[in-house]
């Protein structure tokens, strides 16, 4: 075996018997893997933190549980998990290695992560639509003002608005399996760890810190003006768990009901890194994320601070994602 400084990797000598029997795999390769590696590993652990805190939560709340309708999807995500490890180190498999593992992880830590969203509601912090309000005008910001703009003057903004804010999650996903099966497997796994990271860390502050939103605010002629539950969709399902006696999970409808922070703004900035080293990319995430944004208040019901939590979440974690990058090469450097 010797090393190939022209490639940078190692290479069997030529001859009969070295022929056809290990592929060879570059430096470049190694860290790629070592790197996907500590973010699978690091991401496989936040959601085991995350189903141990959902057990928790049902557990001490005593909260029945409906799974119908579920155990087609679990079986679909142990299937996706299964085959993802077993092609993990086979050559000429990785993409759709990637492919499989990062959404299955991704979609796990989301249910549980949505299951906690919605029994902490029933701990029964004091609702803070008033706080919340406060610091946006604090910040000389007034979120309904901003809508009313909105519904005069972008009209003509509404049907791209709906189209980006409804389909983030769908965007999202997409775009890992996308970039998983273009072979960049660091910034797939990084985006999946960012993922279940930041929905962790935003279902945790939002525990103390439980909104209905913007709409509480807004009146009925701003109401009216706005498509049908825009801004108040999760109203339903935040009664019953915040003000109801005995309430369900049903794990096939679990929804969004946290105001602050913002995750649909983390599901933006999360797609917005996943695509940043390439400019067309850059700039068609940018883009997205920008009509995204926008469609928050009116659409989500969001106040401006849950966006400017939201960006603080998800700078904590990518951040956090550069250094467990980092922490992967030193060893690499050190050796050469």
């Amino acid at each position: 075996m010797v090393f190939d400084s022209v490639r940078g990797g190692f290479e069997a000598p030529d001859g009969p018997s070295s022929k056809g029997i290990i592929p060879t795999l570059s430096a470049t390769d190694a860290e790629g893997a070592d790197t996907a590696e500590r973010f699978r590993h690091f991401t496989s652990w936040l959601v085991v933190a995350a189903i141990a805190v959902a057990l928790l939560l049902d557990l001490g709340l005593r909260t029945p549980i409906d799974p119908e309708g579920t155990v087609v999807i679990d079986w679909l995500i142990a299937s996706l998990l299964l085959v993802s490890r077993i092609w993990w180190a086979r050559r000429g498999h990785q993409r759709i290695a990637d492919a499989l593992g990062t959404v299955a992880l991704a979609a796990l830590g989301g249910m549980a992560c949505g299951a906690i969203a919605m029994l902490e509601l029933q701990l029964h912090f004091p609702i803070a639509d008033s706080m919340l309000k406060s610091w946006d005008h604090a910040l000389g910001i007034d979120g309904i003002a901003i809508v009313r703009w909105q519904l005069h003057d972008g009209n003509w903004l509404f049907p791209l608005m709906r189209l980006a804010y409804n389909n983030s999650f769908k965007i999202f996903f997409g775009g890992l399996v996308l970039i998983s099966l273009l072979g960049n497997r660091i910034e797939a796994w990084r985006a999946t760890f960012c993922f279940v990271g930041t929905l962790f860390t935003t279902c945790m502050i939002a525990i103390f810190v439980p909104a209905k939103g913007l709409a509480t605010w807004a009146s009925p002629d701003v109401m009216a003006a706005l498509p049908p539950h825009a801004m108040r969709n999760f109203w339903p399902h935040f009664d019953e768990f915040y003000f109801g006696d005995h309430p369900v999970l049903r794990l096939q409808v679990i929804d969004g009901v946290i105001s602050f922070p913002s995750f649909h703004s983390i599901a933006g900035f999360l797609t917005v890194a996943m695509w940043r080293k390439n400019i067309v990319t850059r700039l068609a995430a940018l883009s997205y994320c920008g009509v995204m944004l926008l469609a928050t208040l009116p659409g989500g019901g969001h106040y401006v601070v849950d966006l400017l939590g939201g960006f603080l979440v998800w700078l904590a974690w990518f951040l956090l994602s550069l250094r467990v990058e980092a922490g992967t090469r030193q060893p690499l450097k050190a050796c050469g």
